[in-house]
C-alpha cells in the first residue's frame, strides 16, 4: 500500500507542476488569482471525498491557520519560480524541504534511523546539489535571478513546514480530522490569495479569471489528490522516509519531464546527480 501511495503522490505532484507551468507559459499574469483558484478546487476535492461528516474542533483552527499561510506561500512562490526559472531547477531546489522533514521526524518524533538512512540523506543532498549547481546547456535557459532564488527558498521552507504541521495535527488528533485540516488549510490559502490578488491584480481580473479557471481546476484537482494521498501515506511510511522517497523519486521524474517535454539539456555531472539520487532511494529502503 505504501508503494502505491508513493507512486500516486509522484504522479499528482508532477501533474500539478506541469499545469502551473502551462498557465505561466501562456498567461504570465495573475499568479495570486490563479493560485487562489487552485486552492479553491483543491479544497473542493476534500469536500467531495469526505464520507464521515465534517467537524471543526476549535483546537484545529490554530493548525489550519498556520498551514493555510504556508500553503498560500508555497503555491504562489511555485508559480513565480516556474515563471522565472527552468522547470527542473525549480522542482529540484524545492527538494531541500526534505531536510526539515527528516530532522523533524528523527529528532522530535523519534522515528528510527540507521546508517543507511544517514548515508541516503547524504547522497540525496549531494545529488540535489549537483543537479542544481551545474549550468544547463539549454538555449532557452533563464539566468538565475534574485526573484527566482527568493521564491524557491520560500517554497522549500513552506513545503517543509506543511509536512511538519500535517504530521503534528495527525498526532494531536489521532488522524481524526485530516479532511477538516486540509479544508481549513486550502480554504484559508484560497481566501488569502484572493484578497491579495484583488489588491495587486484587480486591473487584469477579467482576463485572469477567463484564462485561469480551467488550468486552476486541473492543478487544484491534482493538488487535492496529492495532499490527500500524502496524509494517508504518512500512516504507512514514517515521515522521515516518506518525504525523502517521494521527493527523490519526484526529481528523477522531473528530470525526464524536463528532457522529453521541455527539451532542456544537462551536463554529465547533472546526469551523475540523477544516478546518485536513485542510489539514495535504494539506500532509504535498506
Amino acid at each position: 500500500m505504501g508503494a502505491l501511495l508513493l507512486l500516486l503522490d509522484i504522479i499528482t505532484q508532477q501533474g500539478e507542476a506541469i499545469s502551473v507551468r502551462a498557465y505561466g507559459d501562456r498567461h504570465s499574469v495573475g499568479g495570486m488569482f490563479f493560485n487562489a483558484v487552485i486552492c479553491l478546487f483543491a479544497m473542493i476535492f476534500f469536500f467531495v471525498t469526505d464520507k464521515g461528516g465534517l467537524c471543526f474542533p476549535k483546537e484545529l483552527i490554530a493548525y489550519g491557520l498556520v498551514s493555510c499561510l504556508m500553503f498560500a506561500t508555497g503555491f504562489y512562490t511555485l508559480f513565480v519560480a516556474l515563471k522565472h526559472g527552468s522547470f527542473v531547477a525549480t522542482k529540484l531546489v524545492s527538494s531541500f524541504s526534505v531536510v526539515m522533514a527528516i530532522v523533524y521526524g528523527i529528532l522530535f518524533l523519534k522515528e528510527p534511523a540507521s546508517i543507511f538512512t544517514y548515508t541516503a540523506i547524504g547522497l540525496f543532498l549531494v545529488s540535489v546539489f549537483m543537479m542544481n549547481y551545474t549550468k544547463t546547456d539549454s538555449s532557452e535557459k533563464k539566468p538565475l535571478s534574485v526573484i527566482w532564488i527568493v521564491s524557491v527558498a520560500l517554497m522549500a521552507i513552506s513545503n517543509g513546514f506543511i509536512s511538519i504541521i500535517s504530521r503534528e495535527q495527525q498526532l494531536y488528533f489521532d488522524s481524526a480530522y485530516d479532511t477538516e485540516f486540509m479544508i481549513l488549510s486550502l480554504g484559508g490559502a484560497s481566501l488569502s490569495l484572493f484578497i491579495m490578488g484583488f489588491i495587486k491584480e484587480r486591473s487584469n481580473f477579467k482576463y485572469i479569471m477567463k484564462h485561469s479557471t480551467l488550468y486552476g481546476i486541473i492543478a487544484g484537482a491534482f493538488n487535492g489528490a496529492k495532499n490527500f494521498i500524502g496524509l494517508v501515506m504518512y500512516l504507512y511510511i514514517p515521515i522521515s522516509v516518506a518525504v525523502p522517497l517521494k521527493i527523490g523519486l519526484g526529481f528523477i521524474v522531473t528530470f525526464f519531464i524536463s528532457v522529453l517535454l521541455y527539451k532542456e539539456r544537462f551536463t554529465k555531472l547533472q546526469l551523475c546527480g540523477v544516478i546518485i539520487g536513485a542510489l539514495s532511494i535504494v539506500m532509504f529502503n535498506l
